[in-house]
């Protein structure tokens, strides 16, 4: 073996070790730590941990927009302040729309990144307008496919099985937000007409949790899990059990993270199924939406 030859096979052992080096970190999370000299703040709201997954790819710290609501000081000043929650019925969920109304954001660079499950439709759209008319200006909106949650329609199993192609998703946006591009994603309306979404979005935001939700008094062993992960606070144990009941988020945290399968839909996919992201526990949701 001459130098050359030796060379190159030094080089390809290099290369090796770097990239086992490497390995366990996503391109996203690499491109997160290029980010961390810049002041910034991410909120977020979950229910099965989709969406604080994403968060953490920007901040170790991300902050629960339930946990937010809480506050009274609602004023935030950063470098870049950041949105990550899901699409619901191709609009909003309403906690994030109650916080943008209560609190004043400030940053040269806003962006947000909605996570949806089938068909985005115009939903970016949606929310750029929205949101310019509670005076919050995104420089960015994008969205990224993740398991879809929503139980009437699809199943868990099936969903856990297709592969969402998530982190070279999520390396792109990444690499668009640490460039401050200026991007909103364009609607895909594809079969879904504007009566069907209106219809949609008024059935998913008038639910109510004592007409929603379905309990099996007996698989339920009394755990506080539901009281934990409802960020809207519609479950509390009484004397008699289990008492539901408030406006609901339709968030399906309780449905997805009930370790009995106590509760349910009347009308489901696979009552089965269940979903929780494998990278986020239910500790962390609980936190994320405890009231």
């Amino acid at each position: 073996m001459d130098r050359r030859d030796a060379l190159k096979v030094m080089g390809t052992g290099l290369a090796a070790a770097f990239m086992m080096n490497i390995a366990p970190r996503t391109h996203a999370a690499i491109l997160k730590d290029r980010s961390k000299e810049k002041n910034r703040i991410i909120f977020y709201f979950t229910a099965t941990g989709n969406s604080l997954f994403i968060a953490k790819q920007f901040s170790d710290t991300p902050l629960s927009i339930p946990q937010e609501l809480k506050k009274t000081d609602l004023i935030y000043e950063a470098d870049e302040i950041g949105f990550v929650f899901p699409d619901y019925a191709a609009a909003v969920p309403v906690i994030v729309r109650e916080f943008v109304e209560k609190a004043q954001f400030k940053a040269p660079y806003i962006f947000s990144v909605i996570t949806f499950g089938n068909a985005s439709v115009n939903v970016a759209e949606w929310w750029n307008d929205w949101a310019r008319s509670n005076g919050l200006n995104n420089n960015y909106i994008n969205t990224i496919l993740m398991v879809d949650n929503y139980l009437p329609v699809f199943d868990m199993n099936e969903q856990i099985r297709i592969d969402k192609n998530t982190d070279e998703n999520m390396a792109g946006i990444i690499s668009d937000i640490s460039a401050h591009k200026d991007f909103i994603a364009p609607s895909d309306m594809g079969w879904f007409t504007e009566e069907m979404l209106q219809r949609m979005q008024e059935m998913h935001f008038s639910q109510r949790s004592e007409q929603l939700i379905r309990l099996d008094t007996a698989k339920c062993i009394q755990c506080t899990t539901c009281t934990e992960v409802c960020p809207r606070g519609n479950f509390a144990l009484s004397s008699d059990g289990l008492v539901i009941n408030g406006r609901c988020e339709f968030c399906l945290s309780c449905i997805h993270n009930c370790p009995q399968h106590a509760l349910s839909l009347e009308r489901e996919r696979n009552k089965d199924a269940r979903y929780r992201h494998p990278d986020i526990s239910l500790n962390e949701i609980k936190r994320a939406n405890r009231q």
